[in-house]
């Protein structure tokens, strides 16, 4: 990336069993960038690295020129919105949003001037004497945000933010939390395995799996193009299957076992991979209807074995003819679907996949 605003190189840190492992990492100014990945991933181990809280045992972490490894926490110019929000219990919410400015040595009508920003910003004017211990979860956040931009940082680390928030309230806070750090005009790295939230939030994406930095990039290349199969899986890519390729004229067949799957890439033959059948790509051919030239290399006749309704969209398990699987593909699409097909475990249809969603993970 040109000119970042945040570089991490080459970062190691050993805590325990667990290490990162060479880390790269940039973030352009005025993004909000997300770190995504599983539980235990190393998530929160390097936001503690860049904050100060650890030090790592080699690489280096350059914040608008600026080498932050030799700095302490305190002098970083960096936010921080921890999980549980650690707001003081005994002081109100202006209390808690006032402590943000100890640093910055103001007057007291610059205190009260900047405090009262950060209410309007964030509609909590009507909190400012109320205790702490007694608002809901999302004002809790709200409070905690504004005690963190209220020192005007640099960039503003959250960690997992949305954790302790039920779902129906999540998605209505996930816009307010981004506008309100738009607002402030400032850098954001914000830590999640909530996929939605991910790609709803962040600007770019950086996957994080076993200590290691695996995938970074906008956010529909991440999703829409995993970079190897633990991506995949983590990003809850279903039809990951293992094969041998063969040449075939116009590109390459892959041998599955019970199926085959033909793609334009060129393979060497021989060469063991994994490929990636998105469930959302793989279509229905209603009977009598004509096959575009994306779907007729790959189009498979079956039964369907199980439907599960959700709220926005149906799953369907296929069984291709002649397989000895239980089932092979899983699909999904929106749920009128199934009405419009008539959908139901047992009936015959034919699926057919897009070829140029097929992702081909080589050295597997």
């Amino acid at each position: 990336m040109d000119n970042p605003y945040l570089n991490i190189s080459n970062l190691r840190f050993l805590i325990g069993a667990f290490q990162l492992t060479d880390i790269d990492l940039s973030v352009r100014q005025g993004e909000y960038h997300v770190l995504l990945g599983p539980t235990g991933s190393g998530k929160s181990t390097l936001m503690k690295c860049i904050l100060g809280l650890y030090k790592p045992s080699c690489g280096s972490i350059i914040l608008d020129d600026s080498d932050l490894l030799p700095l302490p926490p305190e002098k970083r110019d960096l936010g921080y919105l921890p999980q549980n929000y650690a707001l003081f219990p005994h002081l109100s919410v202006e209390g808690n949003i006032r402590f943000g400015l100890h640093s910055r040595r103001l007057s007291a009508s610059a205190e009260d001037k900047e405090v009262t920003i950060q209410c309007d910003a964030f509609q909590i004017g009507s909190l400012r004497e109320r205790d702490v211990r007694t608002l809901s979860g999302g004002e809790q956040q709200k409070v905690a945000l504004a005690r963190a931009l209220i020192t005007r940082p640099k960039v503003i680390l959250l960690d997992e933010p949305f954790s302790s928030i039920d779902e129906g309230s999540r998605r209505m806070l996930w816009f307010d939390l981004k506008q309100a750090i738009r607002r402030a005009g400032v850098t954001a790295i914000h830590i999640t395995h909530h996929l939605e939230e991910a790609y709803t939030l962040g600007d770019r994406l950086s996957v994080l799996v076993d200590g290691r930095l695996v995938q970074s990039g906008r956010k529909e290349e991440v999703f829409g193009q995993p970079a190897m199969e633990s991506v995949a899986r983590f990003l809850g890519y279903r039809n990951i299957f293992y094969g041998e390729t063969r040449s075939m004229f116009g590109g390459t067949e892959i041998e599955l076992g019970d199926f085959s799957v033909k793609t334009s890439k060129k393979i060497p033959a021989g060469e063991r991979v994994a490929i990636c059948l998105r469930p959302q790509y793989i279509k229905i051919i209603r009977e009598g209807d004509p096959i575009r030239k994306s779907l007729e290399r790959n189009v498979f006749k079956g039964e369907v074995v199980s439907i599960f309704m959700l709220p926005e969209h149906c799953l369907m398990r296929f069984q291709i003819s002649g397989s000895s699987s239980p089932f092979d593909l899983e699909l999904k699409f929106p749920a009128y679907i199934k009405e419009r097909l008539s959908l139901s475990v047992g009936k015959k249809i034919t699926v057919a996949l897009w070829e140029p969603s097929i992702i081909v993970f080589r050295g597997s």
